[in-house]
């Protein structure tokens, strides 16, 4: 592992994920493919999906400045990972992080693991300049849908989306500011995240 964490929790570390940490995304995928199985309908290819974790990038056309992979480890038992997280800096507009990919293990829900997560994860990205959020929740991820309402995020428009696999899915699309914005003024800076935009 790196020799310092990104940033730390009360019971757990978030390190960026290395090749090194492989095998253990690898466990990872094993131990909680629910998320997957919701998005595609399959069980993911433990090989494939840590490849894709480890290097699969935002369009480059969304301009966007820092990806991090980061993986969380508790202090009890630092050989397992307890989540994952994909998140991209300045991605379509300065100051705009976007979380790609935010899942605990299974085993962990309804610990409070995940609420502090977030929160930690907001407060460093907010450290670095990031003064909006966005992500997006899959319809009928109704467990996820209540969690990213209950930390302040609001629907700005919903898209279309396609799976890896080829299957459908309709995304909500959610933001929030960490500072006083607007729909309106963060749709302007954020086109793509406006209901009128293609």
């Amino acid at each position: 592992m790196n020799p310092e964490p990104v940033f730390s929790l009360s019971d757990a570390d978030v390190w960026t994920a290395t090749e090194a940490d492989r095998p253990a995304l690898a466990a990872f995928c094993r131990d909680n493919p629910e998320y997957d199985l919701f998005l595609t309908g399959e069980v993911p290819d433990e090989a494939e999906w840590v490849e894709d974790f480890m290097t699969d990038l935002p369009p480059a056309s969304f301009n966007w400045t820092n990806t991090h992979k980061l993986i969380a480890r508790r202090h009890q038992d630092p050989n397992t990972i307890a989540a994952i997280l994909d998140v991209t800096e300045d991605m379509i507009a300065k100051g705009v992080g976007h979380i790609g990919l935010f899942q605990v293990a299974t085993a962990l829900h309804g610990t409070g693991l995940a609420h502090e997560l977030y929160q930690g994860l907001e407060d460093w990205l907010a450290s670095r300049g990031t003064d909006v959020l966005r992500l997006g929740v899959l319809d009928g991820n109704a467990r996820g849908m209540a969690f990213w309402t209950r930390h302040g995020f609001l629907e700005t428009r919903r898209r279309q989306g396609t799976a890896p696999n080829g299957k459908t899915h309709l995304s909500y699309v959610m933001y929030k500011p960490l500072k006083p914005l607007t729909l309106e003024a963060y749709r302007l800076r954020v086109p793509r995240d406006d209901p009128n935009s293609v």
